[in-house]
């Protein structure tokens, strides 16, 4: 019996030496690289072979096969459900005869298994440990003193699982049934046995495949509106600290200076292609222009839309049309902004707002 322990122990030492320098994790395309905290469950089928023996004084050298399948879901970090099937032959002394007689048996138990690894945090390992715990009953050829060849059975283990990829996994399970002595035959005793088995296995694993959701990155198109706005901004003010040199000159500036101030060219709102939502980082340009519009009560806003060249001329004039009418009416029915305040006109599809054809999706605010 010490011989197992010894034996299990080294094996398991000897696959998590090799799992530190060759495991390089599950694949995982479905996870965002950014949160790899991210838990995904699993079903999974095991295969396991190895030995079973009596605990029972005296009979802790009767060693016999065992094979067991499970099936079952990782279901959340911390707890794993499957179900049990384990059988083969097992080995037990006449207690009249002395002699040792070989019997076939069948147990089918549902175990839950407790991740003690994710205990205090989850995240994704190649060697997790748990804690397992079940109940079920057994079937063994052994004659008994009833007509019965069922009893209950119930059972304590650990299992260590090593993650080698995506979809496959091996694992060392040590687990101890108990059940009363009709197992084995001897059912006028009253008492219960324990029996341990040792088992080596592979698991196939299917994990839930989750959509990948793609984001539009539309740091471009920001970028591309924050250079105007800067732009725009150091027209302003190199008009503003313009200093006349002739008369003439005077009177050009002040013409120019009057019309910059009573004119606010307000935030770009920008639409994905074919679209007329306004996306919520987008939404956040149309709340800089309502802020606007209640800082100048007096204020009245046109909004025009734009759309890209590329499509049919109709369409593209519809949807600029939509596109301002969407800008008025977030302005309305959110911020609380007054309609009469607001107008809205359609610029049809154009390569002259921004340089770049797919910019000129876009919504264009002037307040006077």
């Amino acid at each position: 019996m010490k011989k197992i322990f010894v034996i299990a122990l080294a094996t398991l030492m000897t696959a998590m030496s090799a799992n530190a320098q060759f495991y390089e994790g599950p694949k995982q395309k479905e996870k965002p690289a950014a949160n790899p905290e991210e838990f995904n469950p699993s079903w999974f089928v095991n295969f396991q072979g190895g030995i079973q023996l009596p605990n029972t004084p005296g009979m802790g050298h009767l060693i016999a096969p065992a094979f067991s399948i499970n099936v079952g879901r990782n279901i959340i970090p911390l707890a794993t459900g499957r179900i049990s099937l384990e059988g083969c032959n097992s080995k037990v002394y006449n207690e009249y005869t002395g002699k040792k007689r070989t019997f076939k048996y069948i147990t089918g138990s549902a175990d839950g298994l407790l991740n003690l690894t994710n205990c205090f945090e989850y995240r994704e390992r190649p060697v997790n440990v748990f804690l397992v715990a079940g109940v079920g009953v057994n079937w063994s050829s052994m004659p008994t003193t009833n007509s019965s060849k069922f009893s209950p059975n119930v059972r304590l283990g650990g299992l260590v699982d090593w993650r080698l990829s995506r979809n496959f996994a091996i694992n060392l399970e040590y687990r101890a049934d108990n059940t009363n002595d009709q197992f084995n035959g001897r059912l006028e005793t009253g008492t219960h046995d324990w029996y341990t088995s040792i088992l080596l296995g592979m698991s196939l694993v299917l994990p839930d495949v989750k959509p990948i959701i793609e984001k539009d990155d539309n740091s471009a198109e920001i970028a591309a509106l924050n250079d105007m706005i800067n732009k725009l901004r150091s027209e302003n003010m190199e008009l503003k600290n313009r200093k006349p040199e002739t008369e003439v000159q005077v009177k050009t500036v002040e013409v120019e200076k009057k019309v910059v101030e009573r004119i606010a060219v307000l935030p770009f709102v920008f639409f994905d292609c074919g679209k007329t939502t306004i996306s919520k980082h987008q939404s956040l340009n149309v709340k800089a222009i309502a802020d606007y519009m209640k800082s100048n009560k007096a204020t009245k806003v046109t909004v025009t839309g734009y759309a890209s060249p590329e499509g049919k001329p109709e369409l593209n004039q519809k949807l600029s049309d939509e596109r301002a009418k969407a800008v008025a009416k977030m302005l309305v029915e959110k911020y609380g902004i007054e309609a009469d305040r607001i107008s809205t006109a359609a610029g049809g599809a154009t390569c002259d707002i921004l340089p770049e054809a797919d910019l000129n999706r876009v919504c264009v605010s002037v307040a006077k």
